[in-house]
Order: structure tokens, then C-alpha cells, then sequence
């Protein structure tokens, strides 16, 4: 437990428990000779020292900045505090021209006895965000005490942790909220040497490692949610990896290590909830909630939890250890955008820079994998070279959140916002949300209405047929059913995921609101020069700014560097080459800049009329195919449209020997050979030697049995999941899936021919 350098006379456990937090801030012992880490020391001292020049060090101060001197927004309390942290940072880390300056020292001690009599003692009543109260300000206050114990007096520290303990006495709450809790407790409790705080910190973590089946926290299936109803792995979800990664690391080999038998569900949650949202080291933003209007971005986000992983690698079993090493090292490495050793902090750069330097030692291999997350009515595509996140909402999730004056434009986030993820590494993170229109995502079809900033947030829209089926853990049916809001637009939207192509199909779009119905094929962020070719049935468009076309009879296009999009039956497209500028502020009001930024868009669209009445569409896309690829596949598509109706949608990839079909009704319905008693998402794979079936119910809503009957035959059972009953097996297959309780996952039975 006690690391090199540590040892000193006279301590006891806490005092060790002390110096290891304060290793993970400062870094303790730092290479200076390396240019990243004397780098990384002038940035930590450049913004101590530009804090503490604007700091208002007068005698009769009414506060220590003068745009932190609100008595009624708490996050100005915990801004105050964050820039004491980062003066105390920049006095306590080698290397930085800051380093022991005693005015410094004087200066902070001297701030952080303001803040006590004015804005947080424990007399006070706490006003505005709770979170402020309770986890922001005592975070930062245990992390400055932490940094400063040895210039503070007994009294003073005393006085401060005082304070922290009267709104942060006790873990409580739940998901993030409890594990920023327990760290908050729990660091005081190292502080004001009280093993019965620690053990209380320590103990309140259990709740958080055990699966919830409604609310806040980890689902069997990966799914994390927090706020009730909003999926956020890549926020809140983030949050807990980072702040439990941290407590487990600095309790290990202490006596009060964590040992509860279901610390393994976090190995768990690493793989299934973390790991296939990640691409190549970029947090998937269907998952980041309200935090996609904050200017940080995905990478930001994904590095954030890898260094999370990598910090568990300390703590988990060796063979998982080595697992999660080599999860970060593939990542760190395919990132070409950001630099993960930047991202570790200082006391672990030694050892990242070693692994990602190890030739012997080697990254994972680039997921391949369709993972669904039922609870969370989200869906993750991996292929080699691209990824694809399907974003939607239903009864059960909400369609997007903007509280704070935060996300105000994320209106369609949740209508089934298709993302693609490519070589185009920072597409997503290079202004794309405040310049991207956000009355045109990708895979949403919308009602054309106006709408007002934060209109129907944290609503959910009343339907339950949302979600799919996965097979083989590589191909995935998904589909959604449309209530938009405020509207009486309603549509059957479904997708269909194979190797290199994704069938999009829409049935049942209907409105009488007078308004025009679009469906968004695609709104790519071009280059700057915003050169990228556009093709439309062989033919090159024109590549200026605000070029818009009707374009007829479009059998395909192609989109340079992007992807091609093949439409079974010709449509009529909607083309527009534009420059976009927006900004931060606009979708973010509390912390956005008002700085205009400009990006360039290419957008494509389906006009389905102002009422429309059983519309539809089809379109197939096909990431990272080239001109040329797109228009063979086109000439001989290997996917069939089977059906496309309001009671059903069916697709079959010929050349995968895949049947896949959405089934919408209650009734009994034939479709593609395979009929169903019930609404489900049923897909079936044939070769020479076996028919394999999944089906699931994505209402989860059914008490009973999903009954399917296959117009194949079979000779015997190789595999049943528990559930599924084989009822006959010649001359048709019969079989029947309990579904009850099932929350949407996917039930799969192998019959040999």
C-alpha cells in the first residue's frame, strides 16, 4: 500500500491514505527532463498563476473575482473553490515556476478564509443547486486541504472540513450522485482521520455495484441511466467510472479496501456498458445527454474513461488487468486526434507512456460487434473502419434533456438520430452541434414546426415498440415507433444492420398539421474547403456553397470520404451545400461562448409533403463505400425490401442468408415466411447446416409468449435459450418465447437442418 517515497516517521494510515491523494493531484515525483510532463507542469502553473493575477487580494473584497460575486448562483461557490484548487495545484507541483511560493501560499490561505465566513461555513443554508452544496464545492475543498495540509493549521483545516461534513455527512442518492458522495466522505474521512467516515465511504459504494431494473444506475444489459429516464454512460456514467476508479485505487491494500463480492459487476460494466460506445477514443454522444452542448467534446469524454480503465487495470484481477491495458493502448493508439498522454494525469503518465511504447505488449484488436442496450433504447454497430449509433426514445426513456439552460436545441437527439462514426475523427467534436441544423438529424423524420428552446425535454413520447433484435452478436433489426411531439406526425421507422450495409426503411408516415414531413438521410460536416465530391446517379454535382437541388429519379449517391446510399426504388432527393454559423451559446446558455463559428454541410432529404398519408421510404447505406462501389451495388443490391408496411418491415441480405423482419401489430401477420403472433423483431439465418433464430419482444410489454412459425423445416434442436420452446419441426417450425420480463433482450435458438 505505501508507495515509494512515502514512508515518513510518525504516520499512521490516514497520513499514508493523504499522500497517495495527494500523488494523484500533483503527481508527486515528476520527470522534468520529458517535454510532455514539463509541458503539462507550465499549464498546470499558467492557470494557477492567471487565477490568482485576477484575484481581488484588497482587504474589504466582496468577493475574490469579480465575475464569481453572486450570492445566489452556488456555482459560483464552486467555480471559487475550483480556481483555489488550481492555485494550490500550481504551489504544490514540482516543476512549476509557482512551486513553494510563500505570497502564493499566503494568498490562498487567506482566499480560502474568505470563502469560509462568507460563502460556505456551516451555518449557512444552502441556496440554488444542490449539487454545488454537496459535491462540487466539498470535492474541491478536500482536494485543496489535501494539497495545502501541511501550511494549514489544525484549526483551519478543522473549520473547512467542518463545513464539508454539515452538507455532505452521509453517502446517499444514487448512480454518479452516490459515488461523488462517497468521495467526498470519504476524503474527509482521510483527512480528519475518522475510520468511521471511511468505512462509511467505503460501504456505500455496495449500492452502487448492485444492477437496477428502473431509475438511476447499470443494467444487466450495459445500459446506464441517471435522471431517471435519460441514458448517460458518457456523463454521468463517466463521472462514477472516474471518481470510483479513484477511490478504489487509493483504498487498495488499505484495511479499508473494497471487497464486496459484486465489485466484479464493474469489470462487467467496462465491457458491455463502456466498451462498444467508445470509438477509437472518441465517447459515442448519443450517450453524453446534456453534455453534447458543452464545448469539450467526445474525445475529451472517451479519454476521460480511459484513463478511468487504466486506473482499474491497477486494481482489477491480473487477467482483466491486462484485458483493460490493452483496451486503452488500442484506443490511445487509433486516436490521431488527441494525444492520451495529455489526457492521463501526471502520477500515471510513467506508466501509460511505457505501455503505449511496449512493442511487446499489444492493443486490442477494433471491436467487431452489434451491442444493443434495451434499457436505455440505444444500439451500437461495429465494422472495421466505421461504427454506427442509433439514438431513439420511447415510453420507457425520454427523448433528450435540457435542464440549466443546457442543450437547448436537442430536440430529434432522441427521434432516431443515426451518428456515423469514421476516419473523420472529430467529426462530432469540431463544432458540429452548435453549426449543425438541428431541425435535420441524420436519421430523424421530423415535423418542420418551429419549436423553443427546451421544448419537451424530459418527455417522453407514448409508445413502446422501440427497440430490436441482435444475431450472432455481428447483425442487429431494430425499429422505432415514431409519436414526434406536439404533432400528429407518426411513422414505423426501422433499420437494419448487416456486414458493410444498413437498410433504412419508413412506413405508416402520416400528419395532418399542414406542415411538411422530412426524413433526413444524411447532414455531414464537410472540410473546410467543403471540396468533398457528391455524385448522384454518376453524376457529379456541384461543390459550391449553397448549391440546393430537387434531384429525380436518384437511384444513388455518393458522398466522398463518407458513405454511399443506394435507394431500391428511385426517389426524389433533396440536396443542399451550405455554410453554417452558430454558436455555443446558442444551444448552451449557461457556459457556452457567444463566438460565432462556421462549419460547412452537405444535407439530403426526403420531402414527404405537408399531410402525408401512409408515406414510406427505403434507402440503404453503406459507410466508407466509395463512388465507384456504391454504384455496383446499386446495379445488384444484396439486400431485398420484402415488405415495407404499416404492419410489418422486412428485409433479406442475400448474401448472408439473413431474413429480418419487424413485425408492428398485435395480430397475426405473415411476412418474409416467417409469421408471427404478436409484435416483435424477429431475424433468421439459414446456411447448409443450420437455421438460426432471434427474436425479441421490444415493447417490453408482454406478459406471455411471442409464437413464431418459419415455412422451413429443421431435424433438430442444437440450442434453446431458457425461454424458448420448439413445438415441431417439420414441415414448418413452430416454436413459442416467454418473454415476460424479459426487458427487451434477445432470445436465440440454433436448429440443425
Amino acid at each position: 500500500m505505501i508507495l515509494p517515497g512515502f514512508v515518513c516517521q510518525g504516520w499512521d494510515e490516514f497520513d499514508t491514505l493523504r499522500a497517495r491523494w495527494k500523488a494523484a493531484l500533483n503527481g508527486w515525483e515528476l520527470d522534468l527532463a520529458d517535454p510532455a510532463v514539463a509541458a503539462r507542469v507550465r499549464s498546470i502553473e499558467s492557470s494557477g498563476r492567471s487565477v490568482w493575477n485576477s484575484l481581488d487580494k484588497s482587504p474589504n473584497r466582496k468577493a475574490l473575482w469579480s465575475d464569481l460575486a453572486s450570492t445566489t448562483v452556488s456555482s459560483q461557490i464552486t467555480s471559487s473553490y475550483n480556481r483555489l484548487r488550481s492555485m494550490a495545484l500550481a504551489l504544490e507541483t514540482q516543476g512549476s515556476g509557482l512551486f513553494q511560493d510563500q505570497q502564493l501560499a499566503a494568498d490562498v490561505i487567506s482566499a480560502l478564509d474568505w470563502m469560509y465566513a462568507n460563502r460556505y461555513n456551516e451555518n449557512l443554508r444552502s441556496y440554488d443547486n444542490w449539487w454545488d452544496w454537496e459535491i462540487g464545492t466539498p470535492l474541491a475543498i478536500n482536494d485543496i486541504v489535501t494539497l495545502l495540509y501541511d501550511r494549514l493549521d489544525e484549526e483551519r483545516r478543522t473549520r473547512y472540513l467542518r463545513a464539508v461534513d454539515r452538507f455532505t455527512p452521509v453517502v446517499k442518492y444514487t448512480g454518479a450522485n452516490r459515488v461523488w458522495l462517497a468521495t467526498v466522505v470519504g476524503i474527509r474521512g482521510v483527512l480528519v482521520k475518522d475510520a468511521a467516515k471511511l468505512a462509511a465511504a467505503r460501504d456505500g459504494l455496495s449500492e452502487v455495484f448492485e444492477f437496477v431494473t428502473s431509475g438511476d444506475g447499470f443494467y444487466r444489459d450495459g445500459s446506464f441511466i441517471q435522471h431517471t429516464r435519460h441514458p448517460y454512460t458518457g456523463g454521468y456514467g463517466a463521472s462514477l467510472l472516474a471518481n470510483l476508479s479513484a477511490v478504489l485505487w487509493l483504498l487498495q491494500g488499505s484495511r479499508w479496501e473494497v471487497t464486496d463480492p459484486n465489485l466484479a459487476n464493474v469489470w462487467f460494466w467496462v465491457y458491455e456498458a463502456f466498451r462498444p460506445l467508445i470509438y477509437r477514443g472518441a465517447m459515442m454522444d448519443m450517450v453524453r445527454g446534456r453534455e453534447i452542448s458543452r464545448s469539450g467534446g467526445d474525445h475529451a469524454t472517451g479519454h476521460s474513461v480511459m484513463v478511468s480503465i487504466f486506473r482499474l487495470s491497477q486494481v482489477a484481477p491480473p487477467e482483466i488487468a491486462w484485458d483493460f491495458r490493452r483496451m486503452v493502448k488500442g484506443w490511445a493508439l487509433s486516436d490521431t486526434s488527441r494525444n492520451f498522454l495529455q489526457s492521463v494525469p501526471l502520477f500515471l503518465y510513467q506508466d501509460a507512456k511505457a505501455m503505449l511504447g511496449d512493442e511487446t505488449f499489444p492493443p486490442a484488436e477494433e471491436l467487431v460487434r452489434h451491442k444493443p442496450y434495451p434499457s436505455m433504447d440505444r444500439v451500437v454497430h461495429l465494422r472495421p473502419g466505421f461504427g454506427l449509433g442509433l439514438s431513439m426514445s420511447s415510453r420507457r426513456i425520454y427523448r433528450y434533456e435540457s435542464i440549466n439552460q443546457e442543450n437547448l436545441k436537442g430536440w430529434y437527439t432522441g427521434d432516431g438520430m443515426l451518428y456515423l462514426y469514421n476516419h473523420d475523427l472529430t467529426h462530432y467534436s469540431d463544432e458540429f452541434w452548435p453549426t449543425v441544423d438541428p431541425y435535420r438529424l441524420p436519421g430523424t423524420t421530423v415535423d418542420t414546426q418551429r419549436r423553443a428552446d427546451g421544448s419537451g425535454q424530459s418527455g417522453a413520447p407514448p409508445v413502446d415498440w422501440v427497440g430490436g433484435t441482435v444475431l450472432f452478436d455481428l447483425f442487429g433489426a431494430v425499429g422505432m415507433e415514431l409519436a414526434a411531439f406536439q404533432s400528429t406526425l407518426r411513422a414505423r421507422k426501422s433499420w437494419f444492420f448487416f456486414d458493410n450495409e444498413v437498410v433504412a426503411l419508413g412506413a405508416a408516415i402520416r400528419a395532418s398539421d399542414g406542415r411538411p414531413i422530412e426524413t433526413i438521410i444524411e447532414n455531414r460536416k464537410l472540410s473546410s474547403k467543403a471540396e468533398e465530391t457528391l455524385h448522384v446517379n454518376g453524376e457529379r454535382m456541384p461543390s459550391t456553397l449553397g448549391w440546393s437541388q430537387r434531384l429525380e429519379d436518384v437511384a444513388w449517391v455518393h458522398l466522398e470520404g463518407v458513405a454511399g446510399y443506394v435507394f431500391p426504388t428511385p426517389a426524389q432527393v433533396h440536396g443542399l451545400r451550405e455554410r453554417r454559423t452558430g454558436t455555443w451559446k446558442a444551444i448552451n446558455d449557461r457556459s457556452g461562448s457567444a463566438t460565432p463559428v462556421s462549419r460547412n454541410y452537405l444535407t439530403l432529404w426526403l420531402d414527404h409533403g405537408p399531410n402525408p398519408s401512409g408515406a414510406s421510404y427505403a434507402y440503404i447505406l453503406l459507410p466508407n463505400a466509395t463512388a465507384e462501389e456504391t454504384a455496383v451495388y446499386a446495379s445488384a443490391p444484396e439486400v431485398e425490401v420484402l415488405e415495407n408496411s404499416d404492419e410489418a418491415q422486412a428485409v433479406r441480405e442475400k448474401a448472408l442468408g439473413i431474413t429480418a423482419v419487424n413485425f408492428w401489430t398485435a395480430a397475426t401477420k405473415q411476412s418474409a415466411g416467417i409469421t408471427c403472433s404478436t409484435r416483435a423483431s424477429v431475424m433468421l439465418a439459414e446456411s447448409a447446416e443450420f437455421l438460426d433464430v432471434a427474436v425479441s419482444d421490444p415493447t417490453q410489454v408482454n406478459t406471455g409468449a411471442i409464437r413464431l412459425e418459419l415455412d422451413r423445416s429443421a431435424t433438430a434442436v442444437a440450442h434453446a435459450d431458457e425461454g424458448v420452446t420448439v413445438e415441431q419441426l417439420s414441415p414448418t417450425v413452430r416454436i413459442s418465447v416467454a418473454v415476460r420480463n424479459a426487458r427487451g433482450r434477445t432470445f436465440s435458438l440454433r436448429l440443425a437442418r
